[in-house]
């Protein structure tokens, strides 16, 4: 590790990254306490970076930081040493809020009634949450397989949230919520299949991706392997009589996320007999334009 004084400031992104990257920098720089900044996968040494032995200081508490430690021992949760030592990643800043919340019952309540319109009762608020792992919540117990991958219980992939939301309201009625945590991240992510293998693309972008894929189950189309497509026909929320009738695959590009987390919600609300079910992104305002494509995104889904 170099000192401070051999530290720079992360250049590379949009507006919005750079000035967190340079509001990041400014607060790491004015820590006494930190003598080492932390170092890229590429071995250079950002301002916003600590060391994995100062990684405390990414966590507004250590109760929170031990707790996002013992998170990932016990669950899969992504990648661990960019959560403790880069202070401008969604994850500890997903971290941060939702342990603090699991510990706050009153404030979580207050939270989710303002958001959500109507006042609730939070029962459980799962960071990280994959589909079929989470069978400890009185209330909401689980009939059936809540995945839309079905890719057995020791898979590394597959569809989850950034946090899950149990909660009830009107006396007996229950709720779930999934939400994607997104922060200096331009992009949803897109569909691995037309990114990967060029010779679909020219299908996927015409008005025959839905007969020659989807209807004949092609493998081209990877997400014939899972439940994707069979669940967009009977979902209530996506219509799949409409997506028929559009002239190209939508979710080759950033739709495909929103629409796998959109599906899950509804699988796991059907999973756990939930009255009502939603899928949110959280996202800072300053990134809208770039994330959101200035509006764009959200008109096309």
């Amino acid at each position: 590790m170099e000192n401070k004084q051999n530290a720079t400031v992360y250049q590379t992104g949009n507006q919005w990254q750079k000035k967190v990257y340079q509001k990041m920098s400014q607060f790491l720089d004015s820590i006494p306490e930190i003598k080492l900044f932390g170092q890229s996968s590429h071995g250079n040494t950002y301002k916003h970076l600590i060391t994995e032995e100062q990684s405390e200081f990414n966590f507004i508490t250590t109760e929170i930081y031990e707790a996002t430690k013992n998170r990932f021992d016990q669950h899969k949760a992504g990648d661990l040493h960019r959560a403790l030592t880069n202070t401008a990643a969604s994850q500890p800043y997903c971290f941060n809020l939702i342990i603090h919340l699991q510990s706050n019952q009153l404030l979580a309540n207050k939270l989710f009634s303002s958001l959500l319109g109507k006042e609730v009762n939070i029962s459980h608020l799962e960071p990280e949450f994959t589909p079929n792992k989470c069978n400890n919540i009185n209330g909401f117990e689980r009939l059936k397989d809540e995945s839309i991958e079905k890719l057995g219980p020791n898979s590394k992939i597959g569809t989850d949230a950034d946090i899950a939301v149990f909660y009830t309201y009107e006396n007996s009625k229950k709720g779930i919520l999934l939400i994607e945590f997104k922060f200096i991240e331009a992009e949803f992510s897109v569909c691995t299949s037309y990114k990967n293998k060029q010779d679909i693309r020219h299908t996927c972008s015409s008005e025959n991706f839905y007969k020659e894929f989807v209807e004949t189950r092609n493998k081209l189309c990877g997400y014939n392997q899972y439940l994707n497509w069979q669940l967009t026909e009977t979902s209530k929320v996506i219509d799949g009589i409409k997506i028929k009738s559009l002239s190209s695959c939508p979710f080759s590009f950033g739709l495909n996320q929103l629409w796998r987390n959109m599906l899950l919600a509804e699988q796991v609300a059907s999973a756990r007999q939930c009255d009502e079910f939603g899928f949110w992104v959280f996202s800072s305002i300053e990134n809208d334009e770039y994330l959101w494509k200035k509006g764009e995104t959200e008109k096309e889904f």
